[in-house]
């Protein structure tokens, strides 16, 4: 369990963006925050108004994705956040005061980057994104997945082992949401590409790195047929996907979106109709032997957008 462990904290430390989910009825809300390692957790800070917090104030669980080149690292636990203004948090910053101390300083430390990039726009950022509005947060590191490209090569904590697709696949037509979608945004959202997926699995959220393309307007998600067995991914449920043009170091050059919707699982090699049609929308984008590749099919129902400091809301009720 040690070297385990000792692997993934490897690659946490290459990593410079964790993908962030907290769990959503509409689908798990995931974006890229920048992170810290400190006594075995993950730590991050978030705004104190921010879906994410609110989310975890009614479930603390957490999941999340950090690459590193070609290795990463998918996990999932429990949340702890230290708040000054919210005494139900003051029992954990008490008893983890030392580690709290330290997890501070090397957050700091480790994301000067970014820092030197909020003091360049300082003009422009917003009040929540300034350290009185920001919450301290540590993700306990329960469950995960060490990987390099598509091969998983350790693991640790619960998993599934089963795969549960529907048995059909039919062709239809999803459009965007219309009106309110910068330009800059819906322009990375039109082909094909990397994103990264978050589903809710048998065992708890999961995110998982994963290649997109759209077809009558649906993302077909696109995950090796292993992982997505690890995962535990229901027949039909709700997914998020990000998509997204990031930068190492400057918060207001970001731009992204990210897609949560209804969601339907499929394998191609199992389906009783649909399968050559399927196979054909998915074909620029898979590497492997189709046989080995399974599909998320998400419909977009709402898109979260930021471009930069702004960001906004468009989609369906």
């Amino acid at each position: 369990m040690t070297d385990v462990l000792d692997a993934a904290l490897a690659v946490l430390s290459r990593g410079a963006l964790c993908h962030l989910a907290a769990p959503s009825p509409r689908g798990p809300h995931v974006t890229p925050v920048v992170f810290a390692v400190e006594g075995g957790r993950l730590w991050g800070t978030t705004g104190r108004g921010t879906t994410k917090a609110r989310r975890w104030r009614r479930d603390g669980r957490a999941a999340g994705l950090v690459r590193a080149g070609e290795d990463w690292v998918s996990f999932r636990g429990r949340v702890s956040t230290y708040d000054l203004l919210d005494p139900s948090t003051w029992g954990d910053s008490i008893g983890r005061i030392r580690e709290v101390t330290a997890a501070s300083a090397r957050f700091t430390l480790r994301n000067a980057r970014f820092f030197a990039g909020y003091a360049r726009d300082a003009a422009r950022v917003p009040l929540a994104w300034t350290p009185p509005a920001r919450v301290l947060f540590s993700v306990d590191l329960e469950a995960g997945l060490v990987a390099r490209g598509s091969h998983v090569v350790e693991r640790w904590g619960r998993w599934g082992r089963g795969l549960d697709g529907a048995g059909a696949h039919r062709a239809v037509r999803d459009p965007l949401p219309d009106g309110g979608l910068p330009d800059d945004v819906r322009t990375l959202l039109t082909d094909r590409g990397e994103g990264t997926l978050a589903l809710e699995g048998r065992y708890g959220p999961v995110v998982l790195p994963a290649r997109w393309t759209r077809s009558d307007g649906v993302f077909l998600v696109v995950i090796p047929r292993r992982q997505l067995a690890l995962a535990a991914a229901p027949a039909r449920g709700v997914a998020s996907l990000v998509i997204e043009r990031a930068s190492r170091w400057r918060a207001a050059k970001m731009r992204g979106a990210l897609i949560r919707g209804q969601a339907a699982t499929l394998v191609p090699a199992e389906l009783r109709s649909g399968r050559r049609s399927l196979e054909s929308a998915i074909r620029d984008i898979v590497d492997d032997d189709p046989e080995d590749v399974a599909v998320i099919r998400l419909r977009t129902r709402s898109v979260v957008w930021w471009h930069g400091w702004a960001s906004g809301t468009v989609g369906r009720p």
